[in-house]
């Protein structure tokens, strides 16, 4: 059993991790790359998606970047969806192979991957 003090510190790390996925204000070095494990985004590899970033970041050597698992967003029709906070940018029809230019661009050189987002997020495709 975890002393009071230690729940407390476990509630404070959890609220500011929290607060990354939702404020696109947060003050921090960390990104967080969000991957949805929806029915959908599951059908079209996501899970093949979580392990590819994983690997790339542990074979670069990247610190302050975690990949974490969600529900479903919603758009279904669009996934495999990724979001990379606190940038709040959104990659959708997202294959495993193409995490490695999301890790090499948006992580690595702080860009947005345009070939991505423009390719397959255009508004008349909605």
């Amino acid at each position: 059993m975890k002393s009071l003090d230690e729940i407390k510190k476990i509630r404070e790390e959890k609220r500011k991790e929290l607060d990354l996925r939702v404020n696109l204000e947060a003050n921090t070095v960390e990104k967080h790359i969000l991957v949805c494990r929806g029915t959908g985004c599951t059908s079209s590899k996501s899970e093949d998606i979580i392990k590819n970033f994983r690997k790339l970041i542990e074979e670069k050597q990247i610190q302050n970047v975690r990949v974490i698992q969600t529900g479903c967003f919603g758009l279904c029709a669009k996934g495999p969806i990724v979001i990379i906070r606190p940038e709040d940018v959104f990659y959708s029809m997202v294959k495993p192979e193409d995490c490695e230019e999301i890790i090499n661009t948006h992580i690595i050189e702080r860009k947005t991957c345009r070939k991505i987002t423009l390719q397959r997020c255009r508004p008349e495709a909605w």
